[in-house]
């Protein structure tokens, strides 16, 4: 956490960050956080905030200050690398005449709604509360800095609630409605997290997330117990992608008996989904791949690397949706129908759509699986179907079972019937 700067090598800097807890029966949490602040408001607020600081660590006038008059939320903050951080740090650096350090109080304030450096612009993204952070450095020469680390780490998390004075003006400057509002430092935010993750059974992703944010040397992997496996390298997250028969013949789910296949890949995905999402949201790549025989056996082994290796190997899949191509006719027969099967988990919602088409006397033409890759691929793949249909003239059904059809004997999706149906419909949803 504390890293030199470069143009200065006796010069550090060390992170804090304002914690501001909004109260939810006066704050819609799914709006977007206020803009940042004019240059005259972020002036006035940094006053506060140094005064409050200075009198928590015992003295910071030696220290340079620099805060941006913004609000993030923490996936803002915890990124590979730190980079918002790193972002103020290099602009107090800049700031500095002849390579001499000068302790100075910086407010980073902007008069047009967003900030001209783009690593420090906020997000503001709808939902970002109930917590919003407002990050700031301080920096001074590699003794002081440690000084002032070691006091941060053992004081904001105890003893780092604001003044009121401070919390009337954060308040009235941001137009916020607040239930707590104190400093911490980065590792108290991490630990916090750590602790809500690990409550709801995530230890796994803080360990690949902490891998990834402070740039730890080599790979690290973790394989769930729903068999999901993720290595993370610098901020790249890969991860295996399986169909719903490569997992039940070859992947995780091919020792489960199949009246626990549906059950099983359904528990896969939706661990899948909540990995990658929030892998990416704290600024890691979710790259997947499609998964294989040979994969497979390299992920089995107890070596990163070689999982790594064999991982970056095979292209990223890309766009919204796959599609698993199981049988096409090649004789050139017109498709005259078009039958779509939604197979579905009542929690996850779609998982894949089966789809065969027919010629005019009944035969088949083609069976594909179509999987969303995103949450937008379900639309995308609904799209394209009913296009596809319209512009060949087909005639199409879907069929809604409501839940995952396969052959237990070739542990492969299949189309539904009639009978298998508690509705149909002719529409996709």
């Amino acid at each position: 956490m504390v890293t030199t700067d470069s143009a200065v090598s006796d010069i550090r800097h060390y992170a804090g960050l304002l914690a501001i807890e909004l109260d939810p029966q006066y704050t819609d949490l799914d709006s977007v956080p206020p803009e940042p602040l004019s240059v005259a408001a972020a002036t006035a607020l940094a006053s506060h905030l140094a005064k409050d600081l200075s009198t928590i660590l015992g003295g910071i006038e030696h220290l340079g200050l620099i805060f941006p008059g913004a609000l993030y939320d923490q996936t803002e903050i915890l990124r590979p690398g730190l980079p918002l951080i790193e972002a103020l740090a290099d602009l107090y650096r800049g700031s500095l005449r002849n390579s001499s350090f000068e302790p100075r109080l910086i407010a980073l304030g902007t008069d047009r709604a967003f900030f001209p450096v783009s690593a420090i612009n906020p997000l503001r993204r709808p939902g970002s509360g109930p917590l919003l952070l407002l990050p700031f450095c301080l920096v001074g020469p590699d003794k002081d800095i440690a000084l002032i680390a070691r006091t941060m780490e053992d004081t904001l998390m105890q003893n780092g609630q604001v003044s009121p004075a401070t919390a009337e003006a954060v308040g009235q400057a941001f137009g916020l409605t607040m239930l707590n509002i104190s400093f911490v430092t980065v590792s108290d935010l991490c630990a916090l997290l750590r602790v809500q993750l690990e409550s709801h059974g995530f230890l796994p992703l803080w360990e690949l997330l902490e891998h990834a944010w402070f740039q730890q040397l080599g790979s690290y992997s973790v394989t769930l117990e729903s068999g999901n496996r993720f290595v993370v390298s610098g901020d790249h997250a890969h991860t295996p992608f399986y169909t719903f028969d490569d997992w039940a013949q070859f992947g995780p789910g091919k020792k489960l008996p199949s009246s626990k296949l549906g059950a099983g890949y359904s528990d896969w995905v939706r661990m899948q989904r909540q990995y990658a999402s929030a892998l990416e949201a704290y600024g890691l790549h979710a790259r997947r791949v499609l998964a294989n025989p040979r994969l497979e056996e390299a992920l089995a082994t107890e070596d990163n690397e070689a999982a790594l290796e064999a991982l970056r190997e095979i292209p990223c899949l890309s766009g919204d949706y796959l599609v698993e191509r199981i049988f096409h006719n090649d004789s050139e027969l017109q498709e005259q129908a078009m039958l779509i099967t939604h197979q579905a988990d009542p929690e996850l919602g779609t998982l894949a759509y089966t789809v065969i088409t027919l010629d005019g006397d009944g035969q088949l033409v083609r069976l594909e699986h179509h999987y969303p890759l995103q949450p937008q691929g379900v639309r995308v793949i609904a799209d394209q179907l009913t296009q596809r249909c319209t512009e060949q003239g087909m005639e199409r059904q879907v069929l809604h079972p409501g839940r995952l059809l396969y052959s237990d004997s070739s542990r492969s999706l299949q189309p539904a019937t009639l009978a298998d149906l508690p509705a149909s419909t002719e529409r996709l949803h």
